[in-house]
């Protein structure tokens, strides 16, 4: 097996970026706004999402940059029907569906399309009389951070063993460790017409690498009021790992959220194959990882032919 990628390297090297920002409209809805750039293209999309459902009532895309025969403009206007779809299982099925026959740039949209996913559930808008249900308990070593936890799960929840942090064995550690949480009423009340209550930016980076014997060095990375954290690694011309690396400056759930980054040394000697996504799902995701980690590695790794 060889690795290639299936973008092009101008230069030796390939770089996306990932800006967004969430404005809200009222007690039941926000605004998604993302933009998505290489040296090829430049495209935007913007949603409607209703809360909590987090159902898309209005979507629409504009193409600031792109070659036709890469990125055809037909698809904007085709963006607009995925309007009802729901993040969550069947999401990406239904955005490819609403694109159509297949067009150039078919899967930079649906690229962006998820972004926009990952970055529009980072807002919640408790209801009313949501809170109250709730109660701090004194008698633990983290009890505010702990009721903020309860809180996140009890809104969403899908986040119930989705990572390290919100499996449900995490909950005694809340009784025994210094756990900080920074989640406030910026992404759990927002009031209506704050602008940007939210913000992303994410950058990948994939290089010919020069010394080692590797292949190529890929590094993503992602910044929002929550998060500041990355991972890297080097890919040999057979798909193996080494050199896997990853920091956390910034977390929800400070002296919680750290620990899986443990575990992204344990890629290192892994040969990947064309079921990578397991394979990293398997390293870095589920109950025992991180869903970020898992994320910005297989956004790097969907760039390769395996």
């Amino acid at each position: 097996m060889t690795l290639e990628p299936t973008v092009p390297l101008p230069g030796g090297e390939y770089l996306r970026g990932f800006d967004a920002e969430i404005d809200i409209v009222d007690e039941g809805q926000i605004f998604v706004r993302g933009r998505m750039r290489d040296h090829r293209l430049d495209l935007e999309h913007t949603w409607l999402l209703a809360t909590p459902e987090y159902e898309v009532l209005e979507a629409g895309a504009v193409q600031h940059a792109g070659r036709a025969d890469h990125l055809s403009p037909h698809l904007c206007a085709r963006y607009a029907a995925i309007k009802g779809v729901r993040i969550g299982r069947g999401f990406s099925k239904r955005i490819l569906d609403a694109l159509g026959e297949d067009l150039p740039g078919k899967q930079e949209h649906l690229l962006l399309a998820i972004e926009m996913a990952r970055v529009g559930q980072q807002v919640y808008q408790f209801p009313t009389g949501f809170e109250a249900r709730f109660h701090r308990n004194p008698d633990v070593a983290s009890p505010d951070a702990l009721l903020s936890w309860e809180k996140d799960r009890a809104y969403m929840g899908a986040l119930a063993d989705s990572c390290y942090t919100y499996r449900d064995a995490s909950a005694a550690l809340f009784a025994s460790r210094r756990i900080v949480s920074i989640v406030g009423p910026q992404v759990t009340n927002p009031a209506p017409g704050t602008r940007r209550a939210f913000w992303r930016r994410k950058r990948l980076a994939i290089r010919k690498a020069e010394q080692g014997g590797a292949a190529f060095q890929c590094e993503s990375a992602m910044e929002d009021p929550l998060h500041d954290i990355a991972i890297g690694f080097r890919l040999g011309i057979d798909g193996t790992v080494s050199a896997a690396h990853s920091h956390a400056a910034r977390v929800p759930y400070s002296g919680l959220c750290e620990d899986p980054h443990g575990r992204t040394g344990s890629l290192d000697g892994l040969r990947l194959t064309a079921a990578f996504v397991g394979q990293l799902a398997d390293q870095l995701g589920g109950a025992k990882g991180c869903t970020h980690l898992f994320d910005l590695s297989v956004d790097c790794l969907r760039l390769f032919r395996l």
